[in-house]
């Protein structure tokens, strides 16, 4: 039987689109590369917040320090003045821990994708993170907030390419359950490192009064 003739009597198998995807377990060369930038410009990111937490916990233990002998020295307005900017200094603290938890996590989901389907998977969600993260350290951090943002539209970028790539622009569609479950998990995240890592002013004032 000619091929085109066996063509036309034997029905094309349907595949949908992920099944599409996950045949492409090695991205086209343009693609991968756009994958590579993010995730690099992701490791960076981690990497910038966990210095900027190293300094901010040096800085809190001094000033958590000098409150103690303020303390010791009965005197209250310097006492005062320490507590207000130890308590600012540490939801910067706080934000900063969820913005490196929240990256971390997303820098995972697609450093763990096997094939090209789970890292289309895998990213739904990530941008959704980043705006928020961008958001959380808007106030506190510009420069870290400026540079996920710039993370964010590459990221932005790369799933526009995959919608392009295979004709399905529901590629695009963020998965808010799962962002909105690792944006909870990261602030729990957050709060309970800073609790492990440092005294509380409750104790101290307790502490003291005793």
């Amino acid at each position: 039987m000619p091929e085109d003739l066996t063509k036309k009597w034997q029905p094309e198998e349907k595949r949908s689109v992920p099944e599409k995807i996950r045949e492409q377990v090695v991205p086209p060369e343009p693609l991968r590369q756009r994958l590579e930038l993010a995730k690099r410009k992701l490791s960076q990111e981690i990497q910038s917040l966990d210095r900027i937490s190293d300094r901010l916990e040096t800085k809190d233990k001094n000033l958590y320090q000098a409150l103690v002998k303020a303390y010791e020295d009965h005197d209250t307005a310097r006492a005062t003045s320490l507590a207000n900017e130890l308590a600012e200094l540490r939801k910067v603290e706080g934000k900063t821990q969820f913005g490196k938890y929240a990256l971390e996590k997303a820098y995972t989901k697609i450093e763990v994708a096997k094939d090209f389907g789970d890292i289309a998977a895998a990213m739904a969600p990530i941008n959704q993170i980043l705006k928020n993260v961008k958001g959380t350290l808007a106030d506190f951090l510009p420069a870290s907030s400026t540079a996920v943002g710039e993370l964010s539209n590459i990221m932005s970028e790369t799933m526009v390419s995959f919608s392009k790539i295979f004709g399905d622009t529901s590629l695009m569609a963020s998965n808010t359950e799962e962002a909105d479950k690792i944006l909870k998990e990261a602030a729990t995240v957050a709060e309970s490192r800073l609790k492990d890592k440092l005294p509380r002013l409750e104790d101290l004032e307790h502490g003291l009064k005793q």
